[in-house]
């Protein structure tokens, strides 16, 4: 469908598949994605961005009135929405695609250097694109258009309230759970779920079955690398409700990683690279009639914290209740609880100057061919540390630029809702794969934890409350206590998939090679390919690797090979 600008702006193409339109007194609302509510309850909204991103689901929307619109981002930017100008016009879109083709379809290399080495800076990971002039709306904002300009609003409030309980918190989420899963359950179609034996899931599942009479649970099991625990516990879950009908998928080598690849994402993402269990799960759901399957996906991330909190309350004084944490978390991951106090008071007093001026030198300082960044030095940090040393010369030239551009803007963010916004993205952007997987099924894909009023109330509560290491995911404990058994709430082990990407590497080994034997990435200055290829190797010979950095530039490289049509689906 084409949305007018009313303050004459171009007309963009909006994404007509996920969209509906709902015509009110005093303007149409345009809503993209999976919005839950009825008309009526948009209408009464009345375009207040608050008020229509509190109905359950997850949806962006477009207000246009006679005088003005206004864009609206869900929490997660699964549903993202693109924005850039030319001459006097605001040109906006639900694809980054489309809105780059009225600017200049060019891809932006600080960008995409900063999605490989990950500084924490929302400014390049969430606001820009991989298309030059193209810029996304950051999650759970909104942007006033009219003809006096642009002015950007909260449509959905993500940051802690400090005087927020766990019981309050929970109480307020065990509404929301139950209203995202009975408006989705209560359709009148047969629905299925994800069950991996793990916490998010298979809670999903055991409230979507208060409403039908069965529910068809999915299971993945790969050969070879089978989680063993994971499909205990699945099996026994599975048998504490007669309304389950449980299914294990088992994958074969087809379903690992990093084969069977597109070219014709909108971004650069790496859930592209691995999405053979989703496909098999979704086939498996669509064979049975089902409609509509419910996915954990964001579950992890809303429910914990980036351990960034711990800057944030070294910052704020606490240091009692960051010892605390220091203590349980170095007892959990094996490291010196001293060592994580420390460098959390130091990366306190480190502001956004020092901070990001520091990873500017990192990045123009020679390769040093040193091994991976340490687990304290990836999660106890302000501003992030380069992941990878494989950028070349120009781009590191270029990013380092512009960090050094963005150190003297305002950041009154706490360090944890820094990373948490980039982390959202990053979720918001893996469910968008794992939604078109499943539309190529003909199955409605939906990830209750990602709904913008879920993802509200999970963030408000305080991130050292959230992110308890002696009893995971806390909240959601509470939330559903006395809804979902406790055999399925008391568990606190999880499964470790990283088998399967060694897997995938060795069983492609061949295509990858090709793939980066003449890199477009490299003719466009952003990496050095003989670093990239020694990353993969090491990969194939089961070594540490660094997954993130090494699965994005694969992403970079078969989307920039698309953008010149040089690739075919593999």
């Amino acid at each position: 469908m084409r949305v007018p600008d009313p303050v004459g702006g171009r007309r963009v193409s909006i994404d007509a598949g996920s969209c509906r339109v709902v015509e009110g007194r005093r303007s149409t609302t345009v809503l993209i994605g999976q919005c839950l509510a009825g008309d009526d309850r948009v209408r009464a909204a009345d375009g207040d961005p608050r008020g229509l991103m509190s109905l359950p689901g997850a949806y962006s929307a477009v207000v246009v009135g006679e005088r003005h619109a206004v864009l609206v981002s869900d929490a997660s930017a699964q549903f993202p929405l693109y924005t850039s100008t030319v001459a006097n016009d605001v040109v906006f879109g639900s694809r980054a695609a489309e809105v780059a083709e009225h600017v200049g379809v060019l891809p932006d290399v600080v960008h995409l250097a900063a999605q490989i080495v990950c500084p924490l800076v929302p400014e390049l990971l969430v606001r820009g694109t991989a298309f030059r002039r193209v810029h996304q709306l950051e999650p759970g904002t909104a942007v006033h258009l009219d003809s006096g300009g642009a002015r950007r609003l909260t449509a959905t409030p993500l940051v802690a309230n400090e005087k927020r309980t766990l019981d309050e918190c929970a109480e307020e989420l065990r509404g929301c759970l139950l209203a995202a899963v009975e408006a989705r359950a209560s359709r009148g179609r047969l629905l299925s779920s994800d069950f991996s034996g793990g916490l998010d899931s298979t809670s999903l599942a055991f409230l979507a079955a208060q409403h039908q009479d069965e529910v068809f649970v999915v299971t993945y099991s790969q050969d070879g690398a089978s989680v063993d625990d994971d499909l205990r516990q699945a099996e026994l879950c599975g048998r504490l409700d007669s309304r389950f009908r449980p299914h294990v998928v088992r994958g074969n080598a087809d379903h690992l990683p990093y084969q069977h690849w597109s070219s014709e994402a909108d971004l650069p993402h790496p859930s592209h690279l691995a999405m053979g269990p989703t496909r098999l799960r979704a086939s498996a759901a669509a064979a049975v009639g089902s409609a509509l399957h419910l996915v954990g996906e964001g579950g992890d991330l809303v429910l914990g914290a980036p351990l960034s909190y711990f800057v944030d309350l070294a910052r704020r004084g606490d240091l009692s209740l960051l010892w605390r944490h220091c203590a349980a978390w170095g007892r959990l991951r094996h490291r010196s609880p001293l060592s994580l106090f420390r460098m959390s008071v130091r990366m306190a007093t480190t502001g956004r100057r020092h901070g990001l001026t520091a990873f500017a030198r990192r990045l123009t300082s020679p390769p040093s061919g040193s091994s991976l960044p340490s687990w304290d030095e990836q999660h106890i940090t302000s501003w992030g540390t380069p992941h990878c040393d494989w950028l070349a010369p120009p781009a590191r030239r270029a990013l380092a630029a512009r960090l050094v551009e963005l150190a003297d803007e305002d950041d009154r963010m706490d360090a944890c809702d820094r990373a948490m916004l980039v982390q959202l993205d990053y979720a918001g952007a893996t469910q968008r794969a794992v939604r078109e997987t499943g539309a190529v099924q003909g199955l409605d894909v939906h990830a209750p934890y990602l709904d913008s009023e879920v993802v509200r109330v999970c963030l408000s509560l305080p991130a050292h409350l959230r992110c308890d290491p002696s009893s995971p995911k806390p909240l959601l404990r509470k939330a559903l206590a006395g809804l979902v058994p406790r055999a399925v709430l008391s568990r606190r082990t999880k499964g470790d998939y990283t088998a399967t990407s060694h897997q995938g590497v060795r069983r492609n080994l061949a295509a990858l090679r090709t793939l980066l034997a003449d890199p477009v990435a490299a003719e466009i200055g952003l990496v050095e390919p003989g670093r990239v290829r020694e990353a993969l190797e090491r990969a194939a010979h089961g070594w540490e690797t660094a997954w993130a950095p090494l699965n994005q530039v694969l992403a970079v490289e078969l989307w920039l090979r698309g953008l010149i049509g040089g690739v075919a689906d593999a």
